[in-house]
């Protein structure tokens, strides 16, 4: 029996893009099944009161500068394309509520989540949230209006709130997490750990 993991991530993290682009192989190469889940950055670090990135950083490894260095090295050792993030934008939260509205589907909220990362952070590149939310809807095979009006919702913000609440619950502080058989394993580098757990090979 294949085993089941959530994948905890945000679509404002550049890490839970780069854990994302290694989905697919986990799942092939350790026979496991992988329920994407959608939160969002700022709104996890209300609920978890703490932000490391308000004010002065607490260590190194939340500097800006480093960061950027971190995910260009993380990129390059995948393969996979990393542009600048032009975070000012795009409104993130509303990609993260269009993600919600989209798990409601079979494997929609991956499809989608990860058109978005392509067009924010990947080769692709739209000019506008809406824009962003109905291409990758387009790409998913959902429709776009839907997710477009879900992202504007009140009601699609209750549901991300809850969804927050429930991951805090279980010990997820940040994205990407990983949780399986109740344990959590926070951070694109833990896939290692995570696929060690699920195949017991080093």
């Amino acid at each position: 029996m294949a085993k089941h993991v959530d994948f905890y991530f945000a679509l404002n993290s550049r890490y839970a893009y780069l854990a994302a682009t290694q989905i697919a192989a986990l799942e092939q190469e350790c026979g496991a099944e992988v329920t994407w889940r959608p939160l969002d950055f700022d709104l996890l670090m209300v609920a978890r009161k703490w932000d490391p990135f308000s004010g002065a950083p607490t260590s190194g490894q939340y500097d800006v500068a480093y960061r950027r260095k971190d995910v260009a090295r993380w990129a390059a050792f995948y393969g996979i394309p990393l542009r600048i993030v032009e975070w000012e934008k795009y409104d993130w939260l509303r990609f993260n509520l269009a993600a919600t509205e989209a798990a409601k589907e079979p494997e929609g909220c991956a499809k989608f989540s990860q058109a978005v990362f392509d067009l924010t952070m990947g080769e692709r590149e739209e000019r506008d949230t809406e824009t962003v939310i109905a291409a990758a809807a387009r790409d998913a095979g959902l429709d776009p209006r839907r997710l477009i009006e879900a992202s504007k919702s009140s009601d699609t913000k209750a549901e991300l709130h809850h969804a927050i609440t429930d991951a805090v619950a279980l010990g997820v502080f940040g994205v990407p997490s990983f949780v399986l058989d109740g344990e959590v394993y926070w951070g694109n580098d833990r896939l290692i750990l995570l696929r060690w757990a699920l195949t017991g090979k080093r």
